[in-house]
């Protein structure tokens, strides 16, 4: 049996407190869990709106082979070129046809093993997307038969969207796992099938906001009901991920465990 390919699944990074505190501690992690594959959500990098080559280059350069959107996508426009002149950015597959980038990459670990990566988007509460199930068994008729591990990243409001999401995919993917809540859920399980599920990884950021936006601004919108920027909070970052363990030779998961590193006292 061929050894297992340990993945580590990152949530929303949320600006400048997200990237602290990844670069901080990303690359210990690395190799404390001997990771071979590292996959995040980008949509809040810059600011906590979208991405650009700047702040993406931050993060893979400490490790991260794929950034995953969402919503913010294209909240930054020079994304619109960036997207489809690198694969290791993707974007939600059930986005417009018309819409730059592709809705799948496949990367290679260090040792060789190919990794599926699927980015979908929900339709609750989130805009008049395609089906993001139709749009994953498109990708799954796509993505060659030689990877080691398939992941899929489903960017959704409703847990019920998510978890029909991961029934859908039970046996066929190896990690299905929700994003853009930014709040973590324990409900991490490796179905009987082998596939591993998490409705939401929660963000990396800092928990000393609204969804890892200041306070004072969200509040605002809140109470008052009246238009207000947002800012996201730029210090004491924590770090959610999910690390999985996949047997190549089956696809499926063997592991799954949450980590969580509190921002420094």
């Amino acid at each position: 049996m061929s050894e297992r390919v340990k993945i580590l699944v990152i949530g929303d990074i949320i600006g400048k407190a997200g990237r602290r505190a990844l670069t901080e501690h990303l690359p210990a992690l690395i190799d404390l869990h001997q990771i071979d594959f590292v996959v995040a959500n980008g949509e809040n990098l810059a600011h906590g709106f979208g991405l650009n080559e700047r702040v993406a280059e931050e993060m893979f350069a400490l490790g991260v082979h794929v950034l995953t959107n969402g919503n913010h996508c294209w909240d930054q426009r020079e994304f619109l070129e960036l997207v489809d002149e690198d694969d290791r950015y993707v974007r939600p597959m059930n986005f417009t046809e018309y819409a730059p980038g592709r809705g799948w990459t496949v990367q290679e670990t260090g040792m060789g093993h190919k990794i599926a990566v699927i980015n979908l988007i929900g339709q609750t509460f989130m805009g008049p997307w395609d089906c993001p199930f139709a749009a994953v068994d498109r990708a799954m008729d796509e993505i060659p038969d030689d990877v080691s591990a398939i992941l899929v990243d489903m960017h959704a409001e409703a847990t019920s969207e998510k978890m029909g999401m991961g029934w859908h995919m039970d046996g066929r993917a190896s990690f299905v796992y929700g994003t853009h809540t930014h709040i973590p859920t324990c409900d991490e399980i490796i179905h009987a099938s082998g596939t591993a599920y998490q409705s939401d990884i929660g963000m990396t950021g800092s928990y000393q906001s609204i969804i890892g936006m200041k306070v004072e601004g969200a509040l605002y919108r809140m109470v008052r009901r009246l238009p207000q920027r947002f800012e996201a909070v730029e210090r004491g970052g924590s770090i959610f991920a999910t690390m999985v363990s996949i047997n190549p030779d089956t696809r499926m998961a063997t592991s799954i465990e949450r980590i969580h590193i509190p921002p420094a006292q």
